[in-house]
């Protein structure tokens, strides 16, 4: 749908009734500190002056233009080319030796997380950082106001058809599941016990004290994130104190009260409290570490402890199950019975992209896969299941078959050590598995196979949380 009067007038509405409101249910709080450093002469970012005006909005509406739609060769053609050097600074990764058929494959898996929103409840990722970059350089504003918080809707002008604010918001969205070391630090998320949360926040400090704010994001063990940015920083000998502007807030809400990221110490250890359903930290603007600090390779290796070849191994290899219609659900099960699902925001929308059921797993475990295939409609389905690594693909097979409501498709999938695997048929029937009903709901636990997750964690030391 095109920018109309109609869209206008639900985000006028929208901004308003957010600055009415001005809470989140389910934040911590807290008082808000003194901001933090910046270049000398700068005044601390203050989230009642810098932070937007109105707040985080999701992705759920209709009335909302459709973000960016990269096709899989413009991806394919950034994962060679754009990740290369990064790739090579980080892991030691030689992603212009990777076969075409993985490329194929991340580039394909990367372009449905585009496209479907995946993994996102709203644009904090880019409310975060447009925010940031307007506080470092009020002039940056491309629309007549001269701070955030005078920002009042992210359409604004209210009465012209450019939206230059909510243009550039939905770019850097979309923009992060672009980036090679954001993608390397989703899959971070997957070891959490991997993470030196001590180690996250001296770079979280240097850069506030360089900066004036970080941009952080926060994880659970769903792998649902979320994005914040925080502008200063309290060491307690208990603990540590970050405040943070929150998108899920407008500006005017924190003249009340601002919420606060709290850690406590345990001897060399650190350890994030529950901020609502968060628990983890991660600091993934490397450009900035490298800027701040004395290090000029700063990179996700940084903040865990495991070496490369432990990180680089849990990406390989790539196993993609996707079917092409929303008639469906789709369920898989990997060895041990652990379940293979795609990183899932409670607003993706699965009608956009050629594929509207997704399973990923990176570090794909040889063995046998279930794939349950459940009938919602009456309808065709064409399912593929892709499986590749280094050196080319272990697995690329489709299937296509006729579904009716109520009734279920088996496969099996199989992952070899070596050589070839294969998609199996193996049964139909009526019943609706117990996998199924719980796979095809909420947000997804992870996408990493069982047995590699193990072994990993196994050479790391220590067990996930």
């Amino acid at each position: 749908m095109g920018r109309g009067v109609s869209r206008r007038r639900l985000l006028t509405a929208l901004a308003a009734a957010t600055v009415a409101s001005g809470t989140l249910s389910g934040s911590t709080s807290a008082q808000r500190d003194t901001a933090g450093g910046g270049r000398e002469g700068e005044r601390g970012f203050a989230p009642p002056t810098h932070g937007y005006g109105f707040r985080n909005w999701s992705s759920a509406d209709q009335y909302f233009e459709a973000p960016p739609s990269p096709t899989r060769s413009e991806i394919r053609e950034r994962v060679r080319t754009a990740w290369d050097e990064r790739a090579q600074r980080a892991l030691g990764l030689d992603v212009t030796g990777l076969s075409r058929a993985m490329v194929d494959s991340i580039a394909a898996q990367l372009r449905l997380a585009v496209v479907q929103r995946a993994g996102t409840n709203g644009h904090c990722y880019g409310m975060v950082l447009t925010a940031q970059r307007y506080f470092e350089n009020p002039a940056a504003i491309p629309v007549d106001r001269r701070l955030a918080s005078e920002i009042e809707s992210p359409i604004v002008p209210i009465e012209e058809p450019a939206a230059p604010v909510y243009e550039e918001i939905v770019q850097r969205q979309a923009d992060q599941f672009l980036k090679f070391r954001a993608f390397v630090g989703r899959r971070v998320i997957l070891y959490r016990d991997w993470i030196d949360t001590a180690a996250v926040l001296r770079d979280v400090r240097d850069v506030i004290e360089t900066f004036g704010t970080a941009a952080v994001i926060l994880f659970n063990g769903s792998m649902f994130s979320h994005q914040v940015l925080a502008y200063g920083f309290r060491e307690r000998d208990d603990g540590v104190v970050i405040p943070i502007y929150d998108p899920n807030r407008p500006a005017p809400a924190y003249r009340r009260n601002a919420p606060a990221l709290r850690f406590e110490r345990d001897g060399a250890s650190v350890s994030m409290r529950p901020y609502g359903k968060y628990t983890g930290v991660l600091f993934s603007r490397y450009d900035r570490i490298e800027a701040a600090t004395d290090r000029d390779r700063a990179g996700p290796i940084d903040h865990v402890t495991v070496d490369r070849e432990r990180l680089r191994e849990s990406l390989f290899p790539h196993a993609l199950i996707v079917a092409t219609t929303e008639d469906i659900d789709l369920a898989v099960a990997g060895p041990a019975d652990r379940r293979v699902r795609r990183l899932r925001g409670e607003y993706t929308d699965v009608t956009r992209g050629e594929y509207s059921r997704v399973c990923s797993r990176y570090g794909a475990d040889p063995g046998t896969y279930r794939i349950s295939v459940f009938g919602e409609r009456r309808t065709d389905y064409e399912l593929t299941a892709t499986v590749t690594d280094r050196e080319g693909a272990l697995v690329d097979e489709t299937r296509t078959a006729s579904i009716g409501p109520g009734r279920v498709h088996e496969y099996d999938l199989e992952i070899p050590d070596d050589g070839d695997g294969e998609l199996t048929r193996v049964r139909a029937g009526a019943r609706r598995l117990r996998l199924l009903g719980a796979g095809a709901a909420g947000i997804a636990a992870g996408a990493v196979g069982y047995r590699t997750a193990r072994r990993l964690r196994n050479r790391g030391g220590g067990d996930r949380d």
